[in-house]
């Protein structure tokens, strides 16, 4: 990744958030957010987590697929920003960057499923087939903060859903966020919350080669790894 400066944090914000770059980019975006500016730390946690809030809005079990009227304001966004002037154009290319990112996913499907790949074809997964299918392992833990988690997880769908039962709210400027942890390696944010999926509507999520699904209580927006761990269920 080339060197940037703190004016450019915003525009890395969507790749982050979409966890479209690699390792070492991603380590240099945290390196540039350590050194920003509050003011503009604050708006590029606050932009990752509504990309990751909208994301895992369209995974759960009662999401539908945008309306068009989304899609043409997107659209009609593109439009404006290609046409920015240069005394504008930083801040247009971060919104040409937001809008494309949310086009690219509305393409892609925002529907009520976690998208995986069985017998070389792609398959909708519902939560209710997770709950049901053959191998699935259901785990609840105790939360500290108060409350539970639960995980239902198949491997054979590479699917979990994950819900949560009378938690509290977040402390006042705090955030609860997901974690993917493996065996091996560093954990993986899943996604930071502004509303717990409840048991009526869980949220559908990816296994890969998570060994425990984790909570933590973070900063508003999320860290880039758990600070504050409240709760895990294994993952069998």
């Amino acid at each position: 990744m080339p060197e940037h400066h703190e004016d450019d944090l915003l525009e890395l914000a969507y790749p982050y958030a979409l966890d479209a770059l690699t390792e070492s980019e991603r380590e240099s975006v945290e390196q540039l957010l350590n050194d920003a500016d509050e003011p503009t730390a604050t708006d590029f946690r606050r932009t990752v987590r509504e990309i990751r809030e909208t994301l895992a809005a369209m995974t759960t079990t009662d999401a539908h697929p945008a309306p068009p009227s989304v899609e043409e304001a997107l659209q009609r966004a593109l439009d404006e920003q290609l046409g920015t002037t240069s005394l504008n154009a930083r801040r247009g290319r971060r919104r040409l960057l937001a809008a494309a990112a949310l086009i690219a996913v509305i393409a892609l499907g925002a529907v009520i499923a976690v998208t995986v790949n069985r017998s070389g074809e792609s398959a909708s997964v519902t939560a209710e087939q997770v709950r049901t299918h053959a191998d699935t392992h259901g785990e609840t833990a105790q939360l500290a903060v108060g409350g539970t988690i639960t995980v239902n997880a198949s491997r054979d769908l590479n699917t979990a859903t994950v819900s949560f039962a009378q938690v509290p709210n977040p402390p006042d400027g705090r955030s609860y966020q997901l974690w993917s942890i493996p065996r091996a390696g560093q954990p993986h944010s899943v996604t930071v919350f502004s509303t717990l999926p409840t048991d009526s509507a869980p949220l559908l999520i990816r296994l890969d080669q998570a060994a425990q699904i984790a909570l933590s209580v973070e900063p508003a927006g999320g860290s880039p790894q758990p600070t504050d761990p409240v709760g895990a269920v294994p993952v069998t």
